[in-house]
């Protein structure tokens, strides 16, 4: 099973926000955002997106902003991330940003 280590820090606050987290290659993108927002300590209030490799991913809400792809369905996997990729999360399109950085993805081999 494949796994990533991931780095998310907080943009434009000093000294420096962050957490790191060790993710399941199986996390789909709707589950990242619920940790992102548990750890964080919010309430899912606010509109968000994920922009990976160029392409914006979420969870679509009525009367908001839509996206072709289901997160629920969409894993890490999918993005086949290497150590040093970098992707963002907005949350709270006025505000509030991270940059997620791939630490180290690697492969668990289970016997």
């Amino acid at each position: 099973m494949k796994s990533y280590i991931v780095k998310i820090a907080l943009l434009g606050i000093s000294p420096m926000v962050w957490r790191r987290f060790r993710l399941s290659g199986e996390t789909s993108l709707a589950a990242f955002h619920y940790i992102i927002q548990i750890a964080q300590g919010w309430q899912d209030d606010h509109l968000h997106q994920f922009r990976i490799y160029g392409k914006n991913y979420g969870i679509s809400y009525t009367g908001g902003i839509g996206f072709p792809d289901n997160p629920y369905k969409i894993t890490l996997n999918d993005f086949e991330f290497d150590a040093g990729d970098r992707f963002t999360y907005e949350y709270n399109f006025l505000s509030t940003g991270f940059t997620i950085s791939v630490l180290k993805p690697f492969s668990k081999i289970l016997t």
